[in-house]
């Protein structure tokens, strides 16, 4: 009887343990939401150093953002897709220069012209059904 009640624990025990495992995998991201989500980050501490006034952390991320988008344009095969690329590229580079004199209007401008951008993008490519 003992061995019985202490297979049955043993039993579920392991079935617990392998549920909870089941259910915490979570399913491997696409390159492109990737790249997506690096974007939304840089964006993301552009704004929050433009409010505290670091600008030199404003020049390394914008940079970072320029360089990534310039790169994944040049490959990209779908026309819009290039030009709304590339233009967020251009965008952020004029936000390094900007941040490297410190005109945070400039900045504010540019991040609103490149969150148009990114919408644009979603609206016409991503989310079109």
């Amino acid at each position: 009887m003992k061995k019985i009640i202490a297979l049955l624990s043993v039993a579920i025990f392991a079935t617990a343990v392998f549920a909870f495992a089941a259910g915490d995998a979570k399913p491997e991201l696409r390159p492109a939401q990737k790249i997506m989500q690096a974007r939304v980050a840089w964006l993301t501490a552009i704004n929050e150093n433009l409010g505290a006034k670091k600008f030199e952390a404003v020049t390394k991320d914008a940079g970072e953002l320029a360089a990534q988008t310039k790169k994944v344009g040049k490959n990209l095969p779908n026309p819009l897709g290039k030009e709304l690329t590339l233009a967020i590229s251009s965008l952020a580079k004029d936000i390094s220069v900007a941040a490297a004199k410190k005109d945070g209007d400039t900045i504010k401008v540019k991040l609103g012209e490149i969150k148009g951008k990114c919408g644009e993008c979603h609206a016409k490519i991503r989310d079109k059904k």
